[in-house]
């Protein structure tokens, strides 16, 4: 049970229902995740608004970015994000055997950025002090410095939901099946 009361669109300023509303559109069906947001909305306005603006700009792939969203909530065991993002890489073509051994060394139908991607995400989120020289460089193999920048931003955006989940007891969200049909999402 959330440690939040129920969201009552009424009480919330007229700005903040217009952020809200826009944002169950663009960003995607969580409206329990939203809705606990919008108790303090410029950070609604802000952090989603850079999530939506992200899903735009597009700047690493949609499986490249599932395979380090999934590997980061399964490095830190994060349920509501593990059950959010298992589906959604599996949209991208990744088979049910490789998401249940993700973090395994071998993972089968992996490619090598793949597998550089899993690594960087686990790094990024167990041991960030520890990423060496030689992962950066082959990071520089596939992606730009911006690229880099965004893919470690929402790697340890991972952590900081998975924090403000449970802290909050934010209910899971049932509605993956929901966008991946419509198209929105983080």
């Amino acid at each position: 049970m959330s440690r939040l009361t129920a969201l009552d669109r009424s009480t919330l300023e007229p700005s903040t229902v217009a952020t809200l509303d826009r944002l169950l559109q663009d960003y995607g069906p969580y409206a329990s995740l939203l809705g606990a947001f919008a108790h303090r909305p410029p950070a609604l306005e802000h952090l989603f608004g850079y999530l939506v603006q992200s899903k735009r700009d597009a700047l690493i792939s949609p499986r490249h970015l599932e395979i380090a969203l999934l590997t980061a909530s399964r490095a830190h065991a994060c349920h509501y994000c593990i059950t959010l993002h298992e589906p959604k890489l599996a949209a991208q073509g990744i088979s049910q055997e490789a998401i249940e051994h993700l973090l395994d060394d071998q993972v089968p139908g992996l490619d090598a950025q793949d597998l550089l991607v899993r690594d960087y995400s686990r790094l990024v989120t167990l041991t960030p002090d520890r990423i060496s020289q030689d992962v950066h460089a082959r990071l520089r193999e596939y992606y730009s410095e911006e690229q880099v920048v965004e893919l470690t931003i929402r790697i340890a955006l991972c952590s900081f939901f998975k924090r403000f989940n449970e802290a909050l007891q934010v209910p899971n969200e049932d509605v993956v099946a929901l966008e991946l049909h419509q198209g929105p999402g983080a």
